[in-house]
């Protein structure tokens, strides 16, 4: 009797696991080729919110990014979706926002953006752009009515690329080129 108890009771605790987490967070950036410099977007889309209690109401969502690799990104602001009010600032987050009364799965479906991050490039190299919560603080991760908050978590791969040379090189040299050409041409007599 006591393997079967021990291996049903590890079973829930495996299924248990699996649906705490069951809300998936994606990033989309707008542009796949992004250069030192370049201001550049990403949506932060949720799928499947819902998928622990279809019935539940999502009142609100908050989190902070990361980027950390060879390449450098500067975290220029964020926009929050229309569903919600932001309040990023008030929470000091850098997306954060506010629904009440909540959504349910009815009204807004169980995939929608949460908000609209923008970076600048600062210098080439790879980076790895992360978004996530702190649980502890009861202002982050996708806030439910009903439930505990869930974690939002998710990264991204991004490649920065060096401002390309040649295309430089040869708008400078057509400009001397020009130049010279309107130097040697021979002024008309009147």
């Amino acid at each position: 009797m006591k393997p079967l108890l021990k291996t049903l009771l590890l079973i829930f605790v495996c299924l248990a696991s699996t649906l705490s987490q069951a809300a998936v967070v994606s990033l989309n950036p707008n542009n796949a080729n992004i250069h030192v410099g370049e201001q550049f977007d990403v949506a932060v889309w949720v799928h499947d919110a819902f998928a622990i209690d279809a019935a539940d109401e999502l009142l609100g969502f908050g989190f902070n990014t990361e980027s950390s690799g060879t390449g450098q990104l500067q975290f220029m602001g964020s926009t929050i979706s229309p569903l919600f009010d932001d309040v990023s600032a008030a929470l000091n987050l850098d997306a954060a926002g506010f629904a009440f009364p909540g959504w349910d799965i009815n009204a807004i479906g169980s995939s929608f953006s949460l908000a609209t991050l923008r970076f600048q490039a600062l210098t080439a190299g790879d980076v790895l752009l992360t978004v996530g919560s702190d649980l502890a603080d009861f202002n982050q991760g996708l806030i439910f009515l009903g439930q505990g908050n869930l974690a939002i978590d998710a990264s991204l791969n991004l490649q920065v690329s060096a401002v390309p040379i040649p295309t430089t090189a040869w708008i400078f040299m057509s400009g001397l080129i020009a130049l010279g050409a309107v130097s040697r041409r021979p002024i008309a007599a009147c």
